[in-house]
């Protein structure tokens, strides 16, 4: 029940372990979220949370009574084996995913990012919580990018991502409603584009990013508006850019135009 502390049984615990993997995730509807900070924010999020597994001092210092919700008092060892952490931080909730939200652009303003192809979880969810801190509210992913609810995306977002739309699809038909129906100037980070500081001001702007080893697949850049790139600083010999850096900066300057 909820408001009382409940012994986790070998059930619940294989149970949340299945979550680790994303058949599972899919099946259900349902996340893990870890740590005192990521469960704090999913606390304010409005997603409903199906249980909390902690161990009795996080109870003692953030009691909760969020309807439906059921309290888990666990010892560190079976945090540890439902835990993703390579050293457990005191709790561990999962949740249900959110309903995705019909994409609708009119009347938007604010910067859109879109990925291509980013597979790697830390650097998704450090995009995720990087775009926020530009007003960046819309994400939109490429089929092949890296499931927007793995734990480690959810960790390395920060809670960022429960204040976040994402959508997944097909890129160049995103973009052709940014442009068309939004009225946005769609921009390509790729080394065969122009410096920012040359491409054009606009008070709509939506961001392409690519990975780090391939880049923007040539089907998404036939549709951009402008290709752009981060100049290297004089007797620079890095061939490229992380995403997730090279997302923080493109975002800076462009919002800032």
């Amino acid at each position: 029940m909820s408001g009382s502390y409940m012994n986790i049984s070998k059930s619940v615990l294989s149970d949340i372990r299945s979550l680790h993997q994303t058949k599972f995730r899919n099946e259900t509807g349902l996340f893990i979220a870890e740590g005192e900070k990521v469960v704090d924010e999913l606390k304010h999020s409005g997603l409903r949370i199906r249980l909390i597994a902690a161990l009795p001092e996080y109870f003692n210092e953030n009691p909760f009574n969020g309807t439906g919700t059921i309290l888990y008092e666990v010892n560190e060892k079976d945090l540890a084996r439902i835990s993703l952490l390579s050293t457990p931080n005191k709790v561990l909730a999962v949740a249900e995913k959110p309903a995705i939200p019909e994409f609708r652009i009119a009347g938007d303003s604010a910067p859109i990012v879109l990925l291509d192809s980013i597979r790697d979880p830390g650097n998704l969810g450090t995009i995720i919580r990087t775009a926020e801190w530009f007003g960046v509210k819309k994400l939109i992913c490429s089929t092949d990018c890296v499931e927007t609810y793995n734990p480690k995306v959810v960790q390395s977002a920060m809670g960022s991502l429960f204040r976040m739309s994402t959508y997944r699809g097909d890129l160049p038909g995103f973009v052709a409603a940014l442009k068309q129906e939004g009225g946005y100037q769609v921009f390509g980070a790729d080394l065969s584009g122009e410096p920012l500081s040359k491409a054009p001001s606009k008070d709509k702007i939506a961001l392409v990013i690519g990975s780090e080893s391939h880049g923007i697949s040539q089907e998404v850049l036939q549709v951009v508006d402008h290709k752009v790139l981060i100049a290297k600083g004089a007797g620079s010999s890095t061939e490229s850019l992380n995403a997730a850096v090279a997302c923080g900066i493109l975002l800076s300057q462009l919002t800032t135009k």
